[in-house]
């Protein structure tokens, strides 16, 4: 079965079309399906309960239970341990990784990556990278797309290149490796082929990386337009919280003000990584502080 579309659009942060893409093969089903909708409809605040007769079902439903009590107890008895399949693992290494279990998460992730079943180990890898360059292990991030793409070599399909390429940005954007150069020019020719919230905010990452102002602040100007706040507005107020953070991290590039955009976030996404971030600066900052106070 061809998912190229599904996978195209899902990827690049197109979540209504991905759906439609879904939808076309609404008289079959199969892991790859049922992943792909479960999470377009996550994206979409739009999930609907699944079949739960069905392990992967349950495991669906069990996983978004996760995401609103943070209890991770029934997705693990229902998951680790029991064979499961990449799509599966995929669920329980999210939910570890959230629950911020990112050891555990990756060790996850390299289980179902040498899983025997192949439907769902790209996607597994994704996520793996992923989790190794929030765990600060770029090294390790970079060898286990290595030893997975030499190991797949000879069956990497369309669509499974897509992913990969993705990931292959990940590690570069991480390492700070060919940012003017080929890393950069895959995201500009994703922002101009599939102009969505996603690429374009890829896009202006890198411009930050390199520090190119003007460029940064043009991709904020585009993204504030209609066409993007309005006629996609859906995954503008998914991705407004990644794109609150990268116009303070501007903002501050330019001597600018950051208070409101700051306040903005936090009463968004206090959690947001961003956040946690400099919180976690400040409480260092005001650690020394106290240090140096009771030493004078």
């Amino acid at each position: 079965m061809d998912y190229f579309n599904i996978k195209q659009n899902y990827y690049t942060g197109n979540f209504v079309q991905c759906l439609q893409e879904v939808e076309k093969f609404n008289k079959v089903t199969d892991n790859t399906l049922l992943f792909y909708k479960a999470k377009t409809l996550l994206a979409l605040n739009q999930y609907q309960t699944q079949d739960p007769s069905s392990k992967f079902g349950k495991a669906l439903d069990t996983y978004v239970n996760f995401l609103d009590t943070k209890d991770i107890t029934e997705l693990e008895g229902l998951l680790k341990d029991k064979q499961s399949s990449p799509y599966e693992l995929h669920l329980l290494a999210s939910a570890q990784a959230i629950f911020g279990n990112l050891d555990e998460s990756l060790e996850t992730c390299v289980e179902g990556i040498d899983n025997d079943e192949m439907e769902g180990t790209t996607e597994l890898l994704l996520l793996a990278i992923e989790v190794a360059l929030l765990n600060n292990q770029a090294s390790t991030a970079s060898v286990i797309f290595d030893n997975y793409t030499n190991a797949i070599e000879e069956n990497i399909t369309g669509d499974n290149e897509m992913i990969l390429n993705l990931a292959e940005s990940y590690i570069k954007f991480g390492t700070n490796k060919e940012t003017a150069t080929s890393n950069f020019y895959y995201y500009e020719e994703l922002s101009q082929t599939f102009p969505t919230w996603k690429t374009q905010l890829g896009l202006l990452n890198l411009h930050l990386q390199q520090r190119n102002i003007a460029e940064a602040q043009g991709i904020v100007e585009l993204l504030l337009s209609d066409y993007y706040s309005v006629e996609q507005k859906e995954n503008a107020a998914l991705y407004k919280p990644n794109f609150l953070a990268n116009q303070i991290t501007l903002a501050l590039m330019q001597g600018a003000d950051t208070e409101d955009l700051t306040n903005q976030l936090v009463d968004l996404d206090h959690e947001h990584a961003f956040i946690k971030h400099h919180q976690e600066i400040d409480a260092k900052f005001d650690e020394l502080v106290g240090k140096y106070d009771l030493s004078n």
